[in-house]
This record gives C-alpha cells, structure tokens and sequence, in this order.
C-alpha cells in the first residue's frame, strides 16, 4: 500500500491545518504520522516496505496520503517518489515568504532549532539568519523547488495552494483539493473553521524566563522521554501517545503567548529584496498577483 497523493509543504504554510481537514475526509486515508520525511532519509534502499507501513489500514480508502514539508527543498524525494509513485498527485501551500520565514523561526526556535546543545541555539532572528541560513531561507525559494519537481513530475500531477486562501477561503481551498486527489469535493468537515488565534498567528514566549524554561523542557522531554521512547514502541506508536497526552498544548499554555513580536522593517526590507525575484517567478508560473508579498 502506497499513497496516491503526497503533501510537499512548505513548512509554516497551513499544511497542519490541511493535514486534518483531510484526515476528516471519509473516502481519504492519510498517516497517522505527519512528517513521515522517509524519502529524504540518506538511504532509502531494502526499506520501502517501512514506508508501507504508515498506510497500513488504508485499503478500503478512494485516496491514500501523507504530507513531509522537507519533501519540497528535498533533492533526493523527487527521482525516488517519481520511481515508485509515478502517477502520484502533489500539492504544495505556499505563503508569503518573508512570513513564512518569520514564522519558521519561531517554530525552530521552540524546538530549539533541533539541538541538543541549548547554547547552539541562536538569540535572535537575525543570529538565526547568520547561523542557520540554509534552513531558513531555502524553503521559501518556492520557485526554485517547485521548478525542480517540475522536471520530473508533469504539471497536471502538481496543485499549488497559497495561504492566503486557507485563511480566507477555506471552504474552496478544501474543494478543489478534494477534487483534484479525487474524492468527493462537496464534503464540508466539522472542524473546517478551527483556525483560533495560535493556529493564525503563531506562537512565541511569554518573556525571557518563560523562553528558557520551554527550551529546557523541550531538551529533557526530546532526549529523555521522546526519542527513548520511538526507539522501544516506534515513531507512529510514541507519536499517538505524544498526541493523546497533548503535551505541547500544555506547554504552550504554561510558556507561550499568541503572535510573535514585529519583524523589523530593515529585516523585512532585505528579505523583500532577497526575494524579489523568486515572488515575480512564482507570480508568472501561477498567473497570480502576488504583490502583497512585496
């Protein structure tokens, strides 16, 4: 059992909000796991059948899913997805990058940017650009990637969604979804307007102290909880009871608030310049006014 469709990303850009919209769906299967990430993995080789496993129980269903936002910068997922799904349809959200930047750093920022080490941590968003540039300005090269999968999957296979219509017109966005991994587009889930204000806005610290004791947390959480815990019962298995526990709401009540504080205009400035390009390219690929990106 293989997918027939498969989330690319971008990361930040409404693809959580998707991803349980879709899991509402009655003709639609998807993972249990969001970020399966298997095709970006160094080796893939006598393993496909790992893969299989997240679609155990899918059978019966008209569509079959999962979503990886690293898929979408991957150079490795697109030959490998092409030679064992070549009929699969993508789709990808995009949002205004330099938000999406912004809020990328916030959400790394959380997970302390995936460091053991809290000093590697960076203080500040513009640290953040010097120290992990790659990680956070890659995605939002939208054109770039989306070019890229163009090579090797045909336009027709590709559905682009922008965030902007997530936010404002959910109920479109989710019919021509539906209808383009063929399931039936009339279906309206209950939970289509669960977009409260974290979900909006993100979140971001409290204050100093309260930054400090999430990073903390989050470091002996990930090294002494988690990551033991996927390597006894697995990643699916340790992730249901990560979900159930609702551990992460917890901690976002105790230490975070709702938005995060203005990005500079000087930071937006340059990022728009950085960017430029990219915004006008992906403007003309999806026949789109994108000037409020600019």
């Amino acid at each position: 059992m293989l997918p027939n469709f498969i989330g690319l990303g971008a990361p930040r850009a409404g693809t959580t909000w998707l991803f349980g919209r879709l899991r509402e769906h009655p003709e639609i299967f998807m993972a249990e796991v969001k970020e399966a990430n298997f095709f970006t993995a160094h080796t893939i080789a006598g393993r496909i059948k790992e893969y299989e496993d997240h679609f155990v129980g899918g059978d019966n269903a008209v569509a079959v899913g999962e979503i990886s936002v690293r898929y979408l910068t991957s150079n490795l997922a697109p030959e490998r997805i092409k030679h064992y799904m070549p009929d699969v349809r993508l789709f990808v959200s995009l949002r205004n990058p330099i938000d999406q930047i912004y809020s990328h750093y916030w959400h790394l920022h959380r997970q302390n940017f995936h460091q053991w080490d809290r000093t590697k941590v960076p203080r500040s968003f513009e640290e953040a650009l010097e120290t992990y540039e790659d990680t956070l300005l890659e995605p939002a090269r939208y054109h770039k990637h989306l070019q890229k999968w163009l090579t090797i999957f045909d336009k027709s296979q590709l559905h682009i969604i922008f965030y902007d219509d997530v936010v404002g017109q959910p109920g479109n966005v989710l019919s021509e979804l539906y209808s383009f991994i063929g399931v039936d587009s009339s279906f309206v889930p209950a939970s289509i307007h669960e977009r409260g204000a974290s979900a909006r806005r993100g979140t971001s610290p409290r204050g100093h102290l309260q930054g400090r004791m999430h990073s903390w947390l989050h470091d002996k959480l990930n090294r002494q909880v988690y990551y033991p815990l996927k390597q006894v019962i697995g990643v699916r298995a340790a992730a249901r009871i990560k979900d159930k526990l609702r551990i992460r709401e917890t901690m976002e009540r105790l230490f975070l608030q709702p938005g995060y504080p203005e990005i500079s205009s000087d930071m937006r400035e340059l990022l728009r310049k950085h960017l430029a390009n990219e915004i006008e390219q992906v403007a003309s690929m999806t026949n789109r006014d994108l000037s409020h990106w600019q």
